[in-house]
């Protein structure tokens, strides 16, 4: 917020009671995962995506090429908020093709219910519209890092072994075995769910914008499974 709001106790309270209610994204599993089978004994959360977004853009933004063109705080407040519907609409993942095409539709009502006390709920509506929109250098920057994310934690859980097969999974889940796009793409020669996870109907930014796509690619090459460096305590 740009300013300080003029507020009234009913007014607190509806802002703390929103708080309270986004907790529910601290433990609301990213669906994909589920959907992909992925064997890890603790999955992403919504609020852990939303974590690890802000780290991603806030570490991309000093590198990226039209920076200046950008209000950092801006896309902060995108990300923060960019999944403020799922506590009433759930997680919908872009594999079930039937739930993401009227996503917006209920997204949009979602963010009136649970703004609708709020006393600046207007700037969020307005902050959270343009994001969906996508047509300005701040939501577009954010909608990026939002797919980015996704695809580094896709990455990581391939690269530590916590996919299962591609057979496996289409034999498994009727989403991944219904869906058009992936069915073509198994067509076209897709192996495993990376091959899958890297396919164009995955990266956004390919013909768009030439750093993200160029990130998309070098996670696709490299091996994310990093640990931290070991501090000699000692010394």
């Amino acid at each position: 917020m740009t300013q300080a709001q003029p507020y009234s106790d009913e007014a607190l309270r509806s802002v703390i009671e929103l708080a309270c209610i986004l907790d529910d994204l601290k433990t609301r599993i990213r669906t994909g995962w589920l959907i992909w089978g992925i064997r890890a004994k603790r999955l992403e959360s919504v609020a852990e995506h939303c974590f690890s977004c802000l780290t991603l853009a806030n570490l991309l933004y000093p590198l990226y090429p039209n920076r200046d063109q950008i209000d950092l705080a801006k896309v902060n407040r995108m990300l923060i908020f960019h999944e403020l519907g799922e506590p009433v609409i759930g997680d919908v993942p872009l594999v079930d093709k039937r739930r993401h095409s009227i996503k917006g539709a209920l997204e949009r009502r979602a963010w009136r219910k649970m703004l609708e006390h709020v006393p600046y709920r207007e700037e969020l509506y307005a902050l959270l519209d343009e994001f969906e929109k996508r047509e300005t250098p701040e939501a577009q920057f954010a909608y990026y890092i939002d797919k980015i994310d996704a695809t580094k934690t896709a990455k990581g859980y391939y690269d530590r072994r916590k996919f299962h097969r591609l057979d496996w999974s289409v034999r498994h889940s009727e989403l991944i075995r219904n869906n058009e796009d992936i069915q073509r793409m198994i067509r076209n020669g897709a192996k495993d769910p990376m091959d899958i996870w890297f396919d164009d109907v995955y990266a956004a930014y390919k013909g768009r914008d030439e750093f993200f796509w160029k990130v998309h690619c070098m996670l696709r090459e490299m091996n994310t499974n990093i640990q931290p460096p070991k501090l000699d305590v000692a010394s």
